[in-house]
């Protein structure tokens, strides 16, 4: 279950510093004296003495308010202060109060477009926002910004204020694809026209650091949020509020990469200096202190968690009220301990309390009430009360699939789905207890690949609509841009620069959907094939060959769901229980097929001594077999061709190796196999066969490989995030006679080959720009191959190294192959570690898997691990004589591991034959 952090979204008062009084006819001394009250204050403030500020501030409006009249200019000016020094105090009900009057007085002495009106309209928004009601502070935004462009400009810094409020209060609702794009240009509009150390462009970029938190983008999030803090830091001091609202947001970027260790000390010094400075009672320091609470919890500290947390609710309710937002969460994570303490009886009152005034504040779909929801479902789910876990799972589903609906980019949409993955698990699991096997498969199919199906969908809609030629290639220049701003994002090392680009890129993605927006409303057949389809069982046994069955698995962690479906629509669901070790089982079995010979496609990794002898996986092939296939042996064992769409750890394993229990042989010699993202995909990558059968006068064999290596990096081209590596590569003698022999295999159809000196990236982008690539059945790439576990963007095909051109620098990276344009029905990368990538929760394996079918492939052969040179060329020559002489792909692989497997000698062991597994349908 998940605790709710406070991450503030701070907005920026301006405070109008000083009071001139030059009025003939009024008294000079309590003028003067409300003058001397207002710069006292101002200085108070400028300390941190708050209180003190409001005290003074009280007695300067009330000496002017009598003197020159509650319409005078110094009487609105000092009643806004006033209202700056209840927000700073958090009084926020009384400074809404006071920023009410002076909008009145201002716009009927002044008239709607003065500046002080302006101004009032801007503190409206603002304490609207700081009480949490955001439609009546989106309501004040949205009036005020277009007055606010007209009067000041678009970079004035109350424009910037406002542009702010606007993205505060999209993302208070929970429109995070909305708020995003205005967190963006608050902050590229603060640092162009404020500079970098203004305290304006501190908060703006502050705030985007939180936005992306919310998406689910941490590794983004975190360098933002680090030099948000260290920025205000240094130019607020360390004692200023918004710096501790700061460090606060660091603590909790710290908290929820795992990192509890360097957020404890983090949130423990933001308390005590927010208590010092702002009094326990504040509602900052009472968001501190719920943090504060909630990280004991998670480092099992119970007894010191619980008066933390109470104090933290108890003091909420009685400052902020009963239904205020942050309330609401300290009762959530005081729900939390609870649990943990009392029980779930003593929980479940506070979780539907909580998702009760969740739904009548935020509404049912915001990203607040839906953590609440998951949490009660969960505590329903444990108590053994299916039916309402169910009914609530339900509802949380309904709710992630309505929020990830948004215009986000592909990557925003991952990252936001992985925050919430587990619950269609967890339904999934559900609907088996309860034998709904048929909606527990349509959960497994929501929750794998969704992305990638969204994308293919989008792809095959474009070419199947009648879109005319101009705006076919409008949305070709579309994702060729996308492609190169991903590759660009990837490759970048400044932080500015990131934000730059991505900001680009956002703004780029919006272009493109109000465009996909308006082709779907002019082409009817576009917005239903646009339309992404989940396919159920019954509807997906007809994809399926006569002889295959699908055998779909869905993990978290380490429990495991699996599906059978077969042709004729018999279908099982079957939960194999939670296996121990089942994530380092995997890495050790993948570890012990890898081979550790030098000459391989992939990055040189220098060795001492000799090579470390290949260890045995009898005992660990029959462990993992016993575990995943042994429980569906019965319906799967007469099936000659088996289709896994593996989740998680499983798609890092080839189940051609693993045995069955009173097996010798892998089940490879009695079983072909393949594997696919998803049914859905499946049913996808059908259609897209149906479109690419029915082309015309296509070529054959486009190969590309054995490109020219320098021995060390030396490119200038190389971004600092390659450059880093000082990755070494070898020429490949293995891969110039695989294209040697591919070349005179299919010499009568005239196949394109491109080697050595021609195998460049230059090339490559002169073929697909030609329109070349999607001209060609079969695609091969035979060169090193560069696996990025960190950036899968960065995940590549390593061309030619030497006399590169400006801005080549030969990594073909799965960030740029997003952007060209196939049509081929394979793609073999014959090279290292291409199947391999970021395994990212409702998505499966990002990288170059990923970006092939984003391209535009159908059919891809993958590699697992490292690969022999010499060995690769022989089996790819093997495989495709296969397909020349007419075999299916699924039968050429199957029938080339096998030969392999009978050879004998070295060639039988499968870290040589098994590497390769293919992608996509029979």
């Amino acid at each position: 279950m998940k605790s709710i952090f406070f991450v503030g979204v701070k907005l920026f008062f301006i405070l109008t510093l000083t009071l001139v009084f030059s009025q003939s006819g009024f008294s000079e001394e309590p003028l003067e004296l409300a003058k001397t009250y207002n710069s006292q204050a101002v200085q108070y403030y400028q300390q941190g003495e708050f209180k003190k500020a409001l005290q003074l501030a009280e007695k300067a409006l009330k000496i002017t308010t009598e003197i020159l009249g509650e319409k005078h200019p110094d009487s609105i000016t000092s009643l806004n202060n006033l209202g700056i020094f209840h927000v700073k105090v958090g009084k926020f009900d009384e400074a809404l109060q006071l920023f009410e009057k002076g909008y009145h007085i201002s716009k009927e002495v002044f008239g709607k477009k003065h500046s002080q009106t302006l101004t009032n309209m801007m503190f409206l928004a603002g304490i609207y926002s700081e009480l949490s009601q955001f439609s009546a502070a989106l309501l004040w935004s949205e009036k005020a910004y277009p007055l606010f462009k007209e009067v000041f400009g678009e970079k004035h810094l109350q424009t910037l204020t406002i542009i702010n409020n606007l993205a505060r209060s999209y993302k208070g609702l929970g429109r995070l694809s909305v708020a995003l794009p205005w967190f963006e240009k608050a902050y590229q509009f603060s640092k162009e026209g404020l500079g970098e150390k203004h305290p304006q462009t501190i908060m703006s970029l502050s705030n985007l650091g939180i936005i992306y938190n919310d998406l689910g983008r941490l590794s983004a999030a975190l360098p933002l949020l680090e030099k948000a803090y260290h920025l205000s830091n240094e130019v607020l001091g360390e004692k200023d509020d918004d710096t501790l609202s700061r460090l606060n947001n660091l603590a909790g970027i710290y908290y929820d990469l795992g990192r509890l260790s360097a957020a404890l000390p983090l949130f423990e010094k933001a308390y005590h200096l927010s208590k010092e400075l702002l009094g326990e009672k504040h509602p900052q320091t009472l968001s501190i202190l719920n943090n504060f609470g909630i990280i004991h919890r998670d480092l099992n500290l119970f007894n010191e968690a619980l008066p933390l947390v109470e104090k933290a609710y108890h003091l909420s309710e009685e400052v902020l009220g009963e239904k205020h937002p942050d309330t609401l969460r300290s009762l959530l994570n005081l729900a939390l301990i609870y649990n943990n303490l009392k029980g779930f009886s003593v929980a479940l009152p506070l979780y539907e309390k909580g998702y009760r005034l969740f739904k009548e504040t935020l509404g049912e779909k915001h990203p607040d009430t839906l953590l609440c929801l998951s949490n009660l479902a969960y505590i329903y789910q444990i108590q053994g009360d299916f039916n309402q876990a169910i009914k609530h799972f339900e509802k949380l589903v309904e709710g992630v699939e309505h929020l990830r609906s948004g215009d986000f980019s592909a990557e925003n949409r991952q990252a936001l789905f992985k925050k919430w993955v587990q619950g269609y698990f967890d339904l999934s699991d559900l609907y088996i207890v309860q034998s709904r096997l048929v909606d527990a498969f349509r959960l497994a199919e929501m929750s794998k690949a969704r992305t990638l199906l969204e994308s293919i969908a989008a792809k095959f809609a474009a070419q199947q609509s009648g879109l005319t030629a101009t705006e076919q290639q409008q949305l070709r220049d579309f994702e060729a841009r996308l492609a190169f701003l991903n590759n660009r994002i990837a490759k970048a090392n400044r932080l500015e620069e990131k934000i730059t680009l991505e900001t680009e890129k956002n703004q780029l993605v919006f272009k493109l959907n109000q465009f996909h927006h308006e082709l779907m409303a002019k082409y009817p057949k576009y917005a239903q094939l646009s339309e992404v389809q989940i396919i159920g069982a019954k509807e997906g046994a007809k994809f399926l060959p006569a002889d295959a069955v699908l055998i779909s698995y869905l993990v978290n962690e380490n429990k495991v769901l699996a599906f059978t479906l077969e042709s004729d629509g018999t279908f099982t669901a079957h939960d194999l229980g939670k296996i121990p070790s089942l994530k380092k089982d995997i890495e050790t079995y993948h570890h012990r097929l890898t081979s550790s010979h030098r000459a391989t496609r992939g990055r040189i990794v220098p060795f001492f001594g000799k090579p470390p002898e290949i260890q045995k996986n009898d005992a660990l092939s029959l462990k993992l077999g016993k575990v995943l296939l042994e429980p569906l042996a019965d319906i799967i064992k007469d099936k000659s061709h088996w289709i896994i769409s593996p989740s998680g750890a499983l798609a890092l394993i080839p189940f051609e190796t693993l045995r069955l229990e009173g097996e010798k042989q892998p089940v490879i010699v009695q079983h072909q196999i393949s594997y696919v993202q998803s049914l859905s995909i499946l049913a996808q990558l059908q259609k897209r066969n149906q479109v690419y059968n029915r082309l015309k006068n296509r070529g054959t064999l486009l190969a590309m490989g054995a490109p020219l290596y320098e021995k060390t990096t030396s490119n200038p081209n190389y971004s600092g995030a390659l450059r880093q590596l000082n990755l070494k590569w070898k020429n490949l003698p293995g891969a110039l006679d695989e294209l040697s022999q591919l070349e005179k295999l299919f010499k009568e159809t005239k196949p394109r080959i491109y080697k050595q000196a021609q195998a460049t990236e230059a090339n490559l982008q002169r073929l697909n720009q030609q329109g070349l690539l999607a001209q060609y059945r079969y695609l091969v790439f035979s060169a090193h191959g560069y696996l990025s576990d960190e950036v899968p963007a960065l995940s590549s095909i390593v061309l030619g190294q030497v006399n590169n051109p400006a801005g080549i620098d030969g990594y073909v990276t799965a960030g740029e192959w997003t952007g060209y344009n196939l049509k081929s029905d394979l793609m073999v990368l014959s090279a290292c570690q291409t199947g391999l990538g970021e395994v990212v929760g409702g998505e499966g394996v990002m990288g170059l898997p990923y970006a092939l079918y984003v391209a535009g492939n159908k059919n891809t052969l993958l590699t697992l691990w490292a690969i022999s040179d010499e060995v690769t060329a022989e089996f790819i020559t093997r495989f495709f004589r296969k397909l020349k002489a007419g075999v299916g792909q699924v039968k050429a692989l199957t029938a080339t591991k096998r030969e392999f497997l009978k050879r004998g000698g070295d060639y039988s062991n499968p870290m040589y034959w098994a590497a390769f597994v293919l992608y996509g349908i029979k």
